[in-house]
Formats: structure tokens, C-alpha cells, sequence
């Protein structure tokens, strides 16, 4: 009777070590030993979740408040692509409100040292207000529009024109001194000709100046 108690001990201690033994060997398969980090930097929030997801990363967010997930975008992430870590940071990007079509950001005219010339685009801004999400709600700079710069000088006569195509700026030299510009926008009508617009710049020597078009819509 004795021989029988000992040998079902002898087993039950067998079978406890063994399953003890297989959990300590294994301790990562039980607490799992993090991701593969994937790259969610430039997505939107909800695209990086699915991401984080798929990979089996934990995903925590920082940054701005978060407010549409199919629009606000990651501006960076900890760890980068590539590592390994059980979870993923990301920093978002707020969400903006600005109209759909704008210029560039700058105060015109814009007069800098280089050749004596004028530099021209032409810009329709304005329409219905867009979201999107970017860093300091900042765009990339805009594409000009086609269009004709007719360059008049002080006395009135037409010294210069000069055509650009979709994309291209307007570039002119032009000798120093005080001028009358007016736009055509070709790639835009209004009543049934294409909107002008004019403007008075002074080139001075030795100076490019930067002076665009720009064509409000509703």
C-alpha cells in the first residue's frame, strides 16, 4: 500500500516540475515578446491602427487631441520602423479647416537679390473650406495656373509679354525701375472672358521681385 502511495507521489511531482519547467522555458509564447515595429508615420490615425493591429503592436497616442481618425494624420512615431517593442507611440497632427484653393504664404511683393527680372504666377483661392492634417497645418506650396503678363512702364508703353503654361511661373527681366503688371488667367473665365488683374511694382538693381496674381472665388 505504501509502494502504491509513494509511486502516485513520485509521478504527481513529475508532472508539476515538467509544466512548471515548460512555463519558465518558454516565458516569452506566455507574455509575448512585443512586435515587429511597422512604420505608421504619414498615415491617417485609423489606417495605424489597423497597422499596429496586424502587427500585434499596443498603440498609444499623443499629441494633438484626437478628433477624426479617417483624416488625422501621424507625424511621428517611437519606435521607428523595424524595431521590436511590445508597443508603438504615435504623435498626431491636428485638424485643420482652410479654404481648398490658396497661394503661396508670402508677402508680396517679395523683393530679393538676384537678377533684376519679375517673377509671376497666377493662383485662384478661395472655395469651400477642406480638412486636413498636417504639421502646424502647413500645405505644400501651390502650383500657378496658365496665364499673359503685360509689363508697362512709367511713359505707358507695353515693354514685355510674356505667356506661362499650367505649373510654370512667368519670368521677365527687365531693367530697373517703376512698372504697371496686369495677369490674364487663362485657365479661368468670368462672364465670358478670362478675369484680369493688375498690379505696381519697382524693380530695384540687381533684385528679382516676386509679385503674383490672384483670383478670389466664392
Amino acid at each position: 500500500m505504501r509502494r502504491v502511495e509513494l509511486g502516485a507521489l513520485v509521478v504527481a511531482a513529475t508532472l508539476l516540475y515538467s509544466v512548471s519547467g515548460n512555463a519558465s522555458a518558454h516565458p516569452a509564447v506566455a507574455a509575448g515578446s512585443g512586435c515587429h515595429v511597422p512604420r505608421l508615420t504619414g498615415l491617417t490615425l485609423s489606417a495605424a491602427r489597423e497597422r499596429a493591429a496586424h502587427a500585434r503592436c499596443r498603440l498609444r497616442v499623443k499629441g494633438a487631441a484626437r478628433q477624426e481618425a479617417e483624416i488625422q494624420t501621424v507625424e511621428r512615431q517611437s519606435p521607428r520602423r523595424g524595431g521590436h517593442s511590445s508597443s508603438v507611440t504615435v504623435w498626431l497632427n491636428p485638424i485643420c479647416h482652410r479654404e481648398a484653393a490658396y497661394g503661396p504664404e508670402l508677402k508680396e511683393p517679395l523683393v530679393t537679390p538676384g537678377p533684376t527680372e519679375l517673377v509671376s504666377g497666377f493662383f485662384v483661392v478661395g472655395g469651400p473650406l477642406r480638412r486636413f492634417s498636417t504639421p502646424g497645418c502647413k500645405r505644400p506650396a501651390p502650383r500657378p495656373g496658365a496665364g499673359t503678363v503685360e509689363v508697362t512702364n512709367a511713359g505707358g508703353e507695353v515693354v514685355a509679354t510674356q505667356t506661362s503654361t499650367s505649373g510654370r511661373f512667368v519670368v521677365i527681366p527687365l531693367p530697373a525701375g517703376s512698372y504697371t503688371i496686369t495677369g490674364t488667367f487663362l485657365g479661368a473665365t468670368s462672364n465670358g472672358s478670362h478675369p484680369k488683374e493688375s498690379e505696381s511694382i519697382v524693380i530695384p538693381p540687381g533684385h528679382s521681385v516676386r509679385q503674383d496674381f490672384f483670383l478670389n472665388v466664392p
